[in-house]
């Protein structure tokens, strides 16, 4: 649904999460709300948010966990924290660093512990969450401007990722869209521009934005990208079937077609099934070849 590292308008969430009735204003437009089984968070590091309160919110590398706090007289005992602690609530993080959207998509992630009662230099009591997100580091210390001082700095130098796929999709999106004249896909596919401007990686849709929206030398077909850092599933179908559906509603000519193609650093058994019965999408595989010579 949402991509780790790269960043969505607080309307382009709303959207995504619920297309018939994207949410708005009351607790949307504050810290948190919840659609369904998720809690969307959004948190301001570093800033105070826009209706003046300002909550010391901070990711530690020294423990590598991320450091949050409630809204004013939020506490343990109340259902959202209650249902996040038992794992029936699941939340999303939406990060930022200054007052305005965008925010980046940071991960989902589980409470470890909880204090209550702490109270914030504006004098507000709440509930403060010290929390785990997968693969979190990487995206802040991506992310983060160079301004924002980091708890723990030296810890940033110690245990390496020596993987040999990406860190995470926006790396490997970024790879392909600058090295696109070297890719095999680049003798048949040009990205897609308007008015000379190209403008098709993280294409903006009504849906979500697409990784990356090809269009071919002769402009009859339509390109869906859909990326995945490391081993791609089934669900990954139905994604590109819907981006592939909105190009064909709102971009394609009566004449012109579209196609799908999963890039990922690998598949299991459910995509391969799956793909034989839309043959409209293809899977092509990455491989980093990282060397050091002396």
């Amino acid at each position: 649904m949402f991509k780790r590292g790269v960043t969505y308008s607080r309307k382009e969430i709303g959207i995504i999460l619920r297309p018939d009735n994207p949410p708005h204003g009351g607790n949307w437009a504050t810290g948190y709300d919840r659609i369904g089984n998720n809690l969307i968070v959004f948190m301001n590091i570093g800033i105070p948010g826009r209706t003046g309160h300002d909550f010391a919110n901070y990711y530690d590398l020294e423990t590598q966990t991320l450091i949050g706090y409630g809204k004013p007289r939020s506490h343990s005992g109340q259902p959202t924290f209650q249902k996040l602690m038992d794992g029936s609530l699941k939340p999303l993080f939406f990060a930022r660093w200054n007052d305005s959207d965008p925010f980046t998509f940071l991960g989902t992630g589980s409470i470890v512990s909880f204090k209550d009662g702490v109270v914030t230099d504006q004098g507000h009591e709440c509930i403060q969450v010290r929390l785990v997100v997968q693969d979190i580091k990487n995206i802040i210390t991506e992310m983060a401007p160079q301004s924002y001082e980091f708890h723990d700095m030296p810890s940033l130098l110690q245990d390496e990722d020596n993987s040999t796929s990406f860190v995470f999709e926006k790396h490997l999106e970024d790879f392909l869209v600058k090295n696109w004249r070297n890719l095999p896909l680049a003798n048949q596919y040009d990205i897609y521009e308007e008015k000379g401007n190209m403008i098709g990686q993280q294409y903006r849709t009504s849906i979500g934005p697409i990784d990356i929206l090809g269009i071919n030398k002769s402009k009859s077909d339509f390109l869906i990208m859909e990326l995945k850092r490391d081993r791609a599933s089934d669900h990954v179908v139905g994604q590109t079937l819907r981006y592939m559906g909105w190009v064909k509603e709102h971009l394609c000519k009566p004449s012109q077609t579209v196609s799908g193609c999963i890039i990922a650093h690998a598949h299991d058994e459910k995509l391969k099934y799956a793909l034989k019965e839309v043959p409209n999408i293809r899977f092509m595989k990455y491989e980093v070849d990282f060397r050091l010579t002396g």
